[in-house]
């Protein structure tokens, strides 16, 4: 019994984590970031970055570059190699015009996402917030992306550190609450029929 108890309880877990979302035990607040690959760079601070009020879109060898507008006041701490979830806006910088908006989980230095990210994350606390400027080479280049990104665009990010995950249970529950809704949906129906079926099987068993 205690086994089909422990089934149960993980089942449950599972469904309210992809219904609800994914946050840390400790993260008390928000984060954005993007990451710096550069091993053993923990520190924000210790970036060799652009200048956030002087960046320039008609310099061709213009740098990332960030503003903290929140620092963390968490131990939780993005580097290379962990797991973090990241709520973010993001936006052209020559018209504003936000292009993409939503939340995203993925390991920073898996080259998951633009590189203007993964070096612009590194350092943050979990319940920090960050305004990242990146120019075409860290983010889609000349070619763009699509009709919603053209050659040659300047992006700016407003990035939130939502959680950083600690365990595998943790990087699945990360990566359901940043799904597409119709997934969603589906992964929370299926543990809710696996755990209806549990729950029959256990009391005819009773």
């Amino acid at each position: 019994m205690t086994t089909m108890k422990q089934q149960i309880f993980f089942l449950t877990l599972l469904l309210l984590s992809a219904a609800n979302g994914f946050v840390t035990p400790s993260a008390t607040s928000s984060t954005r970031q993007h990451h710096l690959i550069v091993p053993q760079i923990i520190s924000s601070s210790s970036l060799k970055l652009g200048s956030f009020d002087e960046y320039s879109q008609t310099d061709p060898d213009q740098d990332l570059a960030y503003e903290d507008t929140l620092v963390g006041t968490t131990d939780g701490v993005a580097m290379e190699g962990k797991f973090v979830t990241v709520a973010y806006k993001g936006q052209l910088m020559s018209n504003k015009k936000v292009f993409d908006e939503g939340q995203i989980s993925f390991r920073l230095g898996d080259n998951k996402v633009i590189k203007g990210w993964d070096r612009g994350l590194i350092g943050m606390k979990v319940g920090g917030k960050r305004v990242l400027k990146i120019p075409p080479q860290l983010a889609y280049g000349d070619r763009g992306a699509g009709d919603v990104i053209p050659g040659g665009a300047h992006l700016q990010f407003d990035c939130e550190l939502k959680g950083i995950a600690s365990n595998a249970m943790e990087e699945k529950m990360a990566e359901a609450s940043s799904m597409n809704p119709s997934k969603v949906f589906f992964y929370v129906f299926v543990a809710g029929s696996i755990i209806y079926d549990v729950l029959k099987y256990q009391m005819h068993v009773i």
